[in-house]
C-alpha cells in the first residue's frame, strides 16, 4: 500500500494470521458511486489528505475480541454487522480486519480491527467531522452527551449486537461490556 504523505509503500503480503478484511460503506454511501471508499489505498490517502494539523486524526479504531466458539464464517458476520452498524451510525468508511490467534499466543484470541475514518462520506470524498470526533463543547451544543458517553454507547451497541447474534445461533455465551472490576 502506497502513502503518499510520506511517499512509501508499505508491503503487507505476507502478513500472517489475516483471516478477512473488508472495507463496510453505511447504507446511504453504498448507494451512490462511492467506489473510491472501497479501495484502500485510496481511501486512506484521501483521509490524511483531508487533515492540514500535523496532530489530527485520521481514523479511529475499534477492538473486539470476537469468541472463539465461533465459525469463521460466523466470526465474519459478526464483525461485518458490527462494522456496517458504526458505519451508519457516523456515516463512514469502516474498513476491518479479522485476525487469527498468534501462534504463540492464546489459541482462543480471534479478534478484530475496524478503523473508520474520522470524516463522513459523500460522493465528492470525505467531508464533515464525525460527531464522535467533536469536542464535547460542540457535542453539548448540538444536544449530544460527551464522547465518553459516546463510546460507552458504542460498546453497548457490540454488547447488543454480539449477544443477539449469539442468541440467535443458540449459544449460551455472552459478552459484557463492563470491566472485570466493574463485574466484581
Amino acid at each position: 500500500m502506497y502513502d503518499q504523505r510520506i511517499d512509501q509503500t508499505f508491503d503487507y503480503t505476507r502478513r500472517r494470521g489475516v483471516e478477512h478484511a473488508e472495507i463496510v460503506l453505511p447504507i446511504a454511501a453504498a448507494k451512490e458511486d462511492n467506489h473510491w471508499a472501497r479501495d484502500r489505498q485510496v481511501l486512506w490517502n484521501t483521509a490524511e489528505r483531508c487533515e492540514k494539523r500535523k496532530d489530527a486524526r485520521p481514523a479511529r479504531e475499534y477492538l473486539i475480541a470476537v469468541p472463539h466458539e465461533l465459525t469463521k464464517a460466523q466470526r465474519l458476520v459478526l464483525s461485518r454487522t458490527f462494522a456496517a452498524d458504526i458505519a451508519n451510525r457516523y456515516n463512514v468508511a469502516a474498513d476491518f480486519a479479522i485476525h487469527q490467534p498468534h501462534r504463540s499466543g492464546d489459541k482462543r484470541n480471534y479478534h478484530a480491527h475496524i478503523l473508520t475514518t474520522t470524516r463522513e462520506l459523500s460522493t465528492m470524498g470525505l467531508g464533515a467531522k464525525t460527531s464522535m470526533e467533536w469536542s464535547n463543547t460542540n457535542r453539548y451544543r448540538k444536544g449530544l452527551g460527551a464522547t465518553a458517553q459516546e463510546i460507552e454507547f458504542v460498546r453497548g451497541r457490540w454488547e447488543s449486537i454480539a449477544n443477539e447474534y449469539f442468541r440467535e445461533l443458540g449459544l449460551s455465551i455472552r459478552i459484557d461490556r463492563r470491566s472485570l472490576a466493574a463485574q466484581g
